[in-house]
Protein backbone atom coordinates (compact mmCIF):
# COMPACT_ATOMS: atom_id res chain seq x y z
CA UNK A 1 0.00 0.00 0.00
CA UNK A 2 2.06 3.07 -1.12
CA UNK A 3 0.48 6.13 0.89
CA UNK A 4 2.07 9.54 0.99
CA UNK A 5 1.49 12.05 3.48
CA UNK A 6 2.09 15.47 3.46
CA UNK A 7 5.01 16.70 6.17
CA UNK A 8 2.74 19.50 7.60
CA UNK A 9 0.32 18.18 10.25
CA UNK A 10 -2.92 19.31 11.93
CA UNK A 11 -4.36 18.42 15.16
CA UNK A 12 -7.56 16.45 15.15
CA UNK A 13 -9.34 16.47 18.14
CA UNK A 14 -11.41 13.26 17.28
CA UNK A 15 -8.51 11.17 17.27
CA UNK A 16 -6.85 13.07 19.64
CA UNK A 17 -3.57 13.43 17.75
CA UNK A 18 -1.69 15.24 14.67
CA UNK A 19 -2.49 13.97 11.76
CA UNK A 20 -0.85 14.74 8.28
CA UNK A 21 -3.40 17.70 6.10
CA UNK A 22 -2.95 15.58 2.97
CA UNK A 23 -2.72 12.14 2.11
CA UNK A 24 -2.94 10.01 -0.87
CA UNK A 25 -3.36 6.28 -0.95
CA UNK A 26 -2.26 5.48 -4.53
CA UNK A 27 -4.12 1.71 -3.92
CA UNK A 28 -7.33 2.91 -3.15
CA UNK A 29 -7.20 5.79 -5.53
CA UNK A 30 -8.07 8.29 -2.71
CA UNK A 31 -6.89 11.74 -1.31
CA UNK A 32 -7.61 12.76 2.50
CA UNK A 33 -7.65 16.20 3.61
CA UNK A 34 -8.00 17.35 6.99
CA UNK A 35 -9.61 20.18 7.05
CA UNK A 36 -8.60 22.37 9.77
CA UNK A 37 -11.53 24.82 9.66
CA UNK A 38 -14.68 22.11 9.98
CA UNK A 39 -11.99 20.03 11.75
CA UNK A 40 -12.98 16.62 9.39
CA UNK A 41 -11.24 14.32 7.15
CA UNK A 42 -12.92 14.99 3.60
CA UNK A 43 -11.92 11.94 1.23
CA UNK A 44 -11.90 12.22 -2.56
CA UNK A 45 -11.73 8.54 -4.21
CA UNK A 46 -11.01 8.20 -8.11
CA UNK A 47 -13.14 5.99 -9.94
CA UNK A 48 -11.61 6.52 -13.73
CA UNK A 49 -8.79 3.93 -14.49
CA UNK A 50 -6.46 6.31 -16.26
CA UNK A 51 -5.73 8.18 -13.05
CA UNK A 52 -5.55 4.77 -11.57
CA UNK A 53 -2.81 3.67 -13.58
CA UNK A 54 -1.00 7.16 -13.58
CA UNK A 55 -0.51 6.84 -10.27
CA UNK A 56 0.65 3.35 -10.12
CA UNK A 57 3.32 4.12 -12.82
CA UNK A 58 3.95 7.54 -11.01
CA UNK A 59 4.38 5.99 -7.62
CA UNK A 60 6.95 3.23 -9.52
CA UNK A 61 8.94 5.87 -12.09
CA UNK A 62 8.95 9.22 -9.82
CA UNK A 63 7.31 8.96 -6.14
CA UNK A 64 9.17 12.51 -5.55
CA UNK A 65 6.40 14.43 -7.64
CA UNK A 66 3.68 12.04 -6.03
CA UNK A 67 5.65 13.72 -2.53
CA UNK A 68 6.09 17.22 -3.58
CA UNK A 69 2.25 17.23 -4.95
CA UNK A 70 1.11 16.04 -1.41
CA UNK A 71 3.14 17.75 0.22
CA UNK A 72 2.14 21.12 -0.81
CA UNK A 73 -1.68 20.20 -1.13
CA UNK A 74 -2.03 20.12 -5.03
CA UNK A 75 -2.53 16.45 -5.64
CA UNK A 76 -6.36 16.85 -5.76
CA UNK A 77 -5.91 19.72 -8.07
CA UNK A 78 -3.55 18.21 -10.02
CA UNK A 79 -5.32 14.75 -10.28
CA UNK A 80 -9.05 16.45 -10.86
CA UNK A 81 -7.13 18.30 -14.27
CA UNK A 82 -5.28 15.00 -15.45
CA UNK A 83 -8.77 13.64 -15.51
CA UNK A 84 -9.89 16.83 -17.08
CA UNK A 85 -7.42 16.59 -19.84
CA UNK A 86 -7.83 13.30 -20.60
CA UNK A 87 -11.03 12.95 -20.82
CA UNK A 88 -11.17 15.99 -23.39
CA UNK A 89 -8.25 14.76 -25.05
CA UNK A 90 -10.02 11.52 -26.29
CA UNK A 91 -13.23 13.21 -26.76
CA UNK A 92 -11.27 15.50 -29.72
CA UNK A 93 -9.69 12.67 -30.98
CA UNK A 94 -12.38 10.94 -31.56
CA UNK A 95 -14.41 13.58 -32.85
CA UNK A 96 -11.56 14.23 -35.32
CA UNK A 97 -11.89 10.14 -36.14
CA UNK A 98 -14.93 10.34 -36.67
CA UNK A 99 -15.36 13.05 -39.25
CA UNK A 100 -12.82 11.28 -41.29
CA UNK A 101 -14.03 8.00 -41.31
CA UNK A 102 -15.89 7.42 -43.90
CA UNK A 103 -17.25 4.18 -42.98
CA UNK A 104 -18.63 5.68 -39.89
CA UNK A 105 -20.25 8.85 -41.84
CA UNK A 106 -22.10 5.97 -43.74
CA UNK A 107 -23.53 4.43 -41.02
CA UNK A 108 -24.40 7.72 -38.94
CA UNK A 109 -26.19 8.81 -42.74
CA UNK A 110 -27.93 5.15 -43.28
CA UNK A 111 -29.13 5.48 -39.80
CA UNK A 112 -27.49 2.39 -38.85
CA UNK A 113 -27.31 3.44 -35.01
CA UNK A 114 -25.77 -0.17 -33.95
CA UNK A 115 -22.97 0.44 -36.22
CA UNK A 116 -21.82 3.33 -35.71
CA UNK A 117 -21.96 2.93 -32.23
CA UNK A 118 -19.55 0.18 -32.31
CA UNK A 119 -17.50 1.99 -34.86
CA UNK A 120 -17.59 4.93 -32.11
CA UNK A 121 -16.76 2.73 -29.15
CA UNK A 122 -13.61 1.56 -31.62
CA UNK A 123 -12.42 4.51 -32.23
CA UNK A 124 -13.00 5.61 -28.35
CA UNK A 125 -10.73 2.76 -27.74
CA UNK A 126 -8.14 3.65 -30.16
CA UNK A 127 -8.05 7.02 -28.77
CA UNK A 128 -7.36 5.76 -25.18
CA UNK A 129 -4.31 4.18 -26.38
CA UNK A 130 -2.85 7.02 -27.61
CA UNK A 131 -3.92 9.63 -24.94
CA UNK A 132 -2.78 7.17 -22.69
CA UNK A 133 0.90 6.84 -24.18
CA UNK A 134 1.34 10.61 -23.89
CA UNK A 135 -0.77 11.79 -21.28
CA UNK A 136 -1.19 8.74 -18.64
CA UNK A 137 2.19 7.24 -18.64
CA UNK A 138 4.24 10.72 -17.78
Amino acid sequence: MSRYKSEQTAYNPLKKKSVPLWRLDTNTVTVTHFNTDTQTEESKTYHTDFIRYHLHFSDSHCPDRLRRLVNEGKIEQYLDDLEQRVDDAIDRQVELWKRADKEYQTAVLTGDVQKAAGLENCLVYMAREAVFECMVYI
